[in-house]
């Protein structure tokens, strides 16, 4: 499916673009803009982007239209970067809540578009669309509520959703590149919202001392959690509780069916990621709202991201963050003794 293709919601037309200056990434790039640079404008401002996507925390000088962009810096600057169809899903991805997410659970990116329409016909029944052609939206709500009692084999993607949480574009997202398996991030730079779409990016340390049970009532914890325990939490809490994981259809997925799977943290780095059957999506889709962690096989089962390794020397991010956590936890459990007497 094209984004040109008539949109279940008008949220993604070019009427419906929010303004101009109005995105946050957007007034981080025009505050930093150096008009005297002698770089080329493309190349500052996806410097620009990238550092935006690292920033911890995006401050509120960012969040509403302090510096209004004149017509030649939206020109010269802006337009060239993104259409208005991108950036009305830049808006929403900003605007992410959790009744969007409860049915789905997760964004799509499509990055290979030479399958033709053998490829195009694989996604609609994939993602269960083609049994909800011709439906009314009413039918449509009963056949996914009747998918989701039956926790089975079929998805239940909404169709008013898709424009947005399905990234199915050729001239935006053909980014396959066999001789890079990392070729995928290069959507970051068109669609930093993918990436970060929080304005806090921080690591919560509070959420990892609940997911270790050190403090609360009626019976906190007495003994100090194992390494393996300290590395989950931390991987558990970057990922975002793995509540939203990003399913890519490359090339290998759609010749052999083997989706790629990725948990990412707050800044769009890799936490685990897996390479599965496209069979088990649905059940995925069902079970990540309701269970724990280790229930989830491809969690449990899937490869750790570069920067959050837990062998050897440890990734950057593991060797940063665990830290925290054991120092936060050693406090808890201070405090804790302290307090009852232990």
């Amino acid at each position: 499916m094209s984004l040109d293709s008539p949109p279940a919601s008008s949220d993604n037309t070019e009427e419906n673009a929010p303004a101009w200056g109005s995105l946050p990434v957007e007034q981080y790039i025009l505050q930093n803009w150096n008009a005297d640079s002698p770089q080329p404008v493309a190349e500052q401002r996806d410097a620009l982007v990238k550092a935006f996507i690292n920033e911890d925390v995006i401050g509120p000088e960012y969040q509403s239209i302090t510096h209004v962009p004149t017509q030649q810096e939206i020109n010269t600057i802006l337009k060239p970067w993104r259409p208005q169809k991108i950036r009305a899903i830049a808006a929403k991805h900003l605007s992410i809540s959790w009744p969007d997410f409860k049915n789905e659970g997760f964004c799509v990116l499509r990055t290979w578009y030479q399958g033709g329409e053998e490829a195009d016909a694989k996604l609609e029944e994939w993602f269960g669309y083609d049994e909800l052609k011709g439906l009314s939206e009413v039918e449509i709500e009963e056949t996914l509520l009747d998918r989701d009692r039956q926790g089975g084999d079929k998805m239940k993607m909404k169709p008013k959703n898709r424009w947005w949480m399905v990234l199915d574009d050729k001239d935006m997202f053909d980014v396959e590149d066999e001789n890079n398996d990392d070729d995928w991030l290069d959507v970051y730079k068109i669609l930093p919202e993918l990436a970060a779409p929080s304005v806090h990016r921080g690591f919560n340390v509070i959420d990892a001392l609940d997911n270790l049970h050190l403090d609360g009532t009626p019976y906190p914890r007495k003994s100090e959690p194992s390494e393996k325990a300290y590395e989950d939490a931390v991987l558990e809490v970057a990922s975002g509780g793995l509540r939203y994981p990003l399913v890519i259809l490359d090339q290998e997925a759609f010749e052999t069916g083997q989706i790629y799977l990725v948990w990412r943290d707050a800044k769009g780095k890799v936490v685990k990621d897996i390479r599965d059957d496209i069979a088990g999506l649905p059940y995925l889709q069902h079970d990540i709202h309701r269970v724990c962690a280790y229930e989830i096989g491809w969690w449990t089962e899937a490869c750790f991201g570069k920067q959050y390794d837990i062998h050897g020397k440890k990734g950057k991010m593991m060797r940063k963050l665990l830290p925290l956590v054991k120092e936060a936890a050693k406090q808890t459990m201070a405090h804790n003794a302290a307090m009852y007497g232990w």
